[in-house]
């Protein structure tokens, strides 16, 4: 089989959400089959950690980099003399028009439930690109059940076409104590403290967190991630709490800074309004760290009795869960189902379930 992926999402320096699993399958994909033929589509060459090129791997590099997926990419793909049985987007995307079937990854369909959350230019290209590459795919890939269901009551595509592929979480880095307690040390952090790790945007309800840390002045509150958009009223709201030297902000943190935050956190408190999978959660779990997490179908899912999910709407819920967390032998019944719940999401099984996917789309 002879196949094409746009893996733009994954040639990326800093690497979250989309970026890690994109980069993540690449890998997997390329180290587990040898037998067919991929042909990597890029707006850039390469970085120097994605997977090395060779016989069954190829990179084709093409621009101009405007309207990639609507111009350069489909003119690309009717002109060249490569033929590709499927063309596999690693995100919502697909090329506009493709001379063979595709397949796009949808990773959650948020932007339809929290629409006042986009500013009107990303909405829309969300909305018509992804609606477009959902009506004219071959077959679907889907990160989670409950984005599945999502796509079968908003698209009405046929369910047996989409295939979930959950997301994967790779080995954790054992960061030696030295090392970590110097990166606490760079963020000016002090145990103990809790841990969110993420985007800051809005479906992610880091506000709601912040409210809960005064009844904790013991602790420190640390939001590792990027900033996304709309996080204006994080900030106001730690200024308005006067919570200035309780709650720190790391921006985006490398990967030995991730695993040394979740080593040294007492627990992960994510209170996502929405998600569609949530790869932070079986990180801080492969980890040993106890995990808060809402009870919004998605976690319900993919963690079930191994976390503490609340109400994120409820900020006695949060408050109660952040105390008993603390407490045996809850944290260690959390710990130990933990462990074994991550040990079900692996790189390998998400690029394994894509591969199945492929082989559907070539055989029916």
């Amino acid at each position: 089989m002879i196949i094409g992926i746009d893996g733009n999402e994954a040639n990326v320096k800093k690497r979250v959400g989309v970026g890690q699993y994109a980069y993540n399958t690449l890998l997997e994909l390329h180290k587990l089959n040898t037998k067919d033929q991929f042909y990597i589509y890029l707006k850039k060459n390469p970085h120097r950690d994605m997977p090395q090129a060779n016989k069954n791997w190829q990179y084709i590099v093409i621009g101009p980099k405007i309207l990639w997926t609507k111009i350069a990419l489909p003119f690309k793909l009717f002109t060249q003399k490569i033929k590709l049985d499927l063309f596999f987007s690693l995100a919502h995307y697909s090329p506009m028009f493709s001379p063979v079937p595709t397949i796009p990854t949808i990773h959650d369909l948020g932007y339809l439930a929290y629409s006042k959350q986009f500013n009107k230019k990303d909405l829309y290209q969300l909305t018509q690109w992804t609606k477009k590459s959902i009506k004219k795919a071959t077959r679907i890939v889907s990160v989670s059940q409950f984005t599945k269901n999502e796509i079968l009551k908003t698209y009405n595509y046929p369910k047996n076409k989409i295939f979930v592929a959950y997301n994967g979480v790779g080995t954790s880095l054992n960061i030696p104590s030295r090392i970590a307690l110097k990166i606490l040390e760079k963020f000016k952090i002090e145990k103990p403290y809790f841990l969110y790790l993420g985007t800051l945007k809005p479906n992610k309800n880091i506000p709601f967190i912040i409210k809960a840390m005064p009844k904790f002045p013991n602790f420190k509150l640390v939001i590792a991630g990027k900033k996304g958009w709309l996080y204006d009223d994080i900030f106001k709201l730690v200024a308005d709490l006067k919570l200035e030297n309780r709650v720190i902000f790391t921006d985006f943190i490398n990967e030995s800074e991730k695993w040394a935050l979740y080593q040294h956190a007492t627990a992960l408190t994510i209170p996502s309004l929405y998600e569609g999978f949530g790869i932070p959660a079986i990180e801080a779990q492969i980890c040993n760290l106890p995990v808060i997490a809402s009870s919004i179908p998605v976690y319900k899912e993919i963690l079930g009795e191994s976390a503490i999910l609340i109400n994120p709407k409820n900020k006695e819920e949060l408050v109660a869960a952040l105390k008993n967390v603390q407490q045996e032998p809850l944290r260690s019944k959390l710990i130990k189902a933990g462990q074994k719940n991550a040990a079900k999401f692996t790189w390998t099984n998400t690029a394994k379930s894509i591969l199945k996917c492929f082989y559907d789309t070539k055989n029916n």
